[in-house]
């Protein structure tokens, strides 16, 4: 009896020091890995075309969550934005930067950790915004009701950046037919003190006219002509030009000493 009291009591004791012990925390469970392929090819009636998109372009993920991005053909990026501005890089926000991959090889990628259940935003940000424009957008936690829906998302990044290129602006640009004929022009040859000597106008129809110099002004020198031309431009319409020519087209004064060739060479 004596024997069997005394297990009773050793084994009593041993559950008391049991229970006393602190027991350690289980591990805390890894977080899960989701997997998004950026870019690619897709068929299309000619054969393969690049495929500007993420897959899948929505997600749902937990604190502690990582997201593998395998980046294919051909150069992408993930870069986060706003809700607001679903084509702009958001301050301080994550960007995997341009990942190459133009033969579409295996071992592209970029991880990024999910530390929040909010919704995140992100584009491409290729072209200048053109990727995004045509709907290259991903997110992350984005509501399936109301306002800030994926759907909402990738119509806004269409909306406002959804062309390939800003056209040319049209404004000063003037629009001639063809066939139309030069507008007339005037050329005025002044002397060096800034005195005209002699106006030369051409007409829409290519006709030339010199008119005499103003009152009281002398005619250029006898060695200072005007040389007139005439010819065809490279449409085929008749033009015709005039040059000052001879001594007095340099002054004397600029040629020290005649070195390098005399006065009035240069035309």
């Amino acid at each position: 009896m004596k024997y069997f009291a005394a297990l009773s009591l050793a084994a009593g004791l041993a559950a008391a020091d049991m229970h006393a012990m602190p027991v350690a925390p289980a591990a805390a469970a890894g977080g899960m890995t989701h997997t998004v392929v950026v870019g690619g090819l897709k068929p299309v009636a000619t054969g393969m075309a690049p495929f500007l998109g993420y897959s899948p372009e929505a997600i749902t993920a937990a604190v502690g969550d990582k997201v593998k991005f395998v980046f294919m053909q051909k150069n992408h990026t993930v870069t986060q934005s706003t809700f607001a501005d679903p084509c702009k890089a958001m301050t301080g926000g994550q960007d995997s930067g341009f990942m190459p991959n133009a033969d579409g090889k295996a071992g592209v990628e970029w991880e990024m950790p999910v530390d929040t259940t909010e919704p995140l935003w992100f584009y491409c940000k290729q072209r200048m915004g053109t990727h995004c424009g045509k709907g290259m957008v991903f997110s992350i936690n984005a509501k399936l009701e109301g306002d800030n829906t994926m759907a909402a998302f990738k119509q806004l990044a269409i909306n406002k950046n959804g062309t390939e290129a800003a056209p040319l602006s049209t404004a000063g640009i003037q629009n001639v037919p063809p066939g139309a004929a030069a507008a007339p022009s005037t050329v005025t040859v002044e002397a060096g003190g800034g005195t005209a000597l002699a106006t030369h106008v051409t007409s829409a129809a290519g006709a030339a006219a010199v008119s005499p110099p103003p009152a009281g002004v002398a005619p250029p020198a006898a060695h200072a002509t005007l040389a007139v031309g005439a010819g065809q431009d490279g449409q085929g319409l008749a033009c015709t030009c005039q040059c000052l020519c001879g001594e007095s087209s340099f002054p004397p004064q600029a040629a020290v000493n005649h070195f390098g060739g005399f006065a009035g060479m240069l035309s």
